[in-house]
């Protein structure tokens, strides 16, 4: 798929010190979903990293194995390298990349992660498209996104289901509207 037309896009921008402090503290803690189902030997991709700090995490999770962070813009990427040398962290590398063309061959990875991307993006179908082609049969994808009232998890369980239906609840005690 060629890109989307330009100005369709909704990149997500830090603009200021506060932003970018808060933005690199995010953790593998919140994909703590996605690391039940990495393996130490995995090879893992995180599809607009940002500044890496999850990244980092989750390369940490399938040590031995590798992890690659792309995004788009490559000042993001600054933090995640540094970070990454300041865990001693060999098994991890960050590239300038496009989620619509991920620069892998088919079935390269074991696990793909996407934290806060899929919002921001004109076409969401075509980048997990993108995201299911560079993953080996049976691989495995962690997605985060928060802009949306829909909740969607797979696999979910009975506790699961009770905090969304709580959340629901919640929203519509506050807003009217479920």
């Amino acid at each position: 798929m060629a890109d989307p037309q330009p100005g369709t896009e909704r990149p997500y921008q830090v603009d200021d010190a506060w932003s970018r402090a808060v933005f690199a503290r995010r953790t593998g803690a919140g994909a703590a979903f996605f690391l039940l189902h990495l393996r130490p030997g995995m090879r893992l991709i995180d599809c607009g990293c940002g500044p890496g700090s999850i990244t980092v995490d989750l390369a940490q999770a399938v040590t031995p194995g590798e992890a690659i962070g792309i995004d788009l813009r490559e000042e993001a990427l600054t933090h995640g390298r540094q970070l990454a040398r300041d865990r001693g962290l060999s098994n991890v590398t960050f590239q300038v990349a496009n989620v619509y063309q991920l620069p892998c061959p088919d079935g390269a990875f074991d696990a793909a992660f996407a934290c806060a991307v899929l919002q921001h993006l004109a076409a969401p179908l075509e980048a997990l498209k993108e995201m299911r082609r560079v993953l080996k049969l049976g691989g495995v994808i962690g997605l985060m996104d928060g802009s949306s009232t829909i909740t969607f998890r797979y696999p979910t369980n009975p506790l699961l289901e009770a905090w969304d239906k709580l959340r629901g609840l919640e929203r519509e005690y506050r807003t009217g509207q479920p």
